[in-house]
């Protein structure tokens, strides 16, 4: 009886420190350490993007090896130099236009990290473009993943954005025009700039 008995504490104190040593293996503090550096770089860059106004300093998150991805747009871009042709903000003058100076392009409603993965939803906020609103009324919510290097640069992006009706009947006539294979005229990745 003795013997069952202080091998049922044996065991019993082998399964604490087993929890226990998973628990410190959770609240790892090197990972901690990272995951936080990755929140808060991850919260820096939805900032820049928000004031959608530095261009150099919303470019410098990034790997020159960045892979995108954008769902609705079918699009898929193995690079910086890519991924720039494809946004362009350096390129749009006066085309974008917030209501007011001081207004956030966007607004991030929840920001999860797990490990280098960034989890942020939100919205856009109303805008000119080509001096016509873009407005709310559709929603312009998104949900974008990035993944962050050692160096907590993205190295990925994945973004699942809301597009006005207007925008998505373009791209389904081009899909249907062209198929999905082809590059949109507009984006013209041939030409390093």
């Amino acid at each position: 009886m003795k013997n069952s008995i202080s091998q049922m504490i044996w065991l019993l104190l082998m399964a604490i420190l087993l929890m226990a040593n998973g628990c410190n293996q959770i609240r790892n503090p090197k990972v901690n350490d990272f995951e936080q550096a990755v929140r808060s770089e991850a919260l820096e860059y939805f900032e820049t993007f928000a004031q959608r106004s530095d261009w150099d300093k919303f470019c410098s998150y990034y790997r020159n090896d960045l892979h995108f991805k954008d769902i609705m747009l079918q699009l898929e871009l193995d690079s910086l130099w890519r991924f720039k042709r494809f946004y362009k903000w350096d390129e749009e003058g006066n085309r974008f236009q917030k209501l007011f100076p001081e207004q956030k392009h966007l607004d991030l409603q929840s920001l999860v990290v797990e490990g280098n993965t960034v989890v942020a939803k939100g919205n856009l906020n109303p805008f000119y473009y080509d001096g016509v609103i873009v407005d709310p009324d559709w929603g312009m919510e998104f949900t974008i993943w990035l993944r962050f290097d050692e160096d907590l640069k993205i190295m990925e992006q994945i973004d699942w954005m809301e597009y006005d009706p207007g925008t998505l009947e373009n791209i389904i006539k081009g899909y249907k025009e062209r198929s999905f294979e082809k590059v949109p005229d507009w984006l013209n990745l041939s030409k390093r700039n």
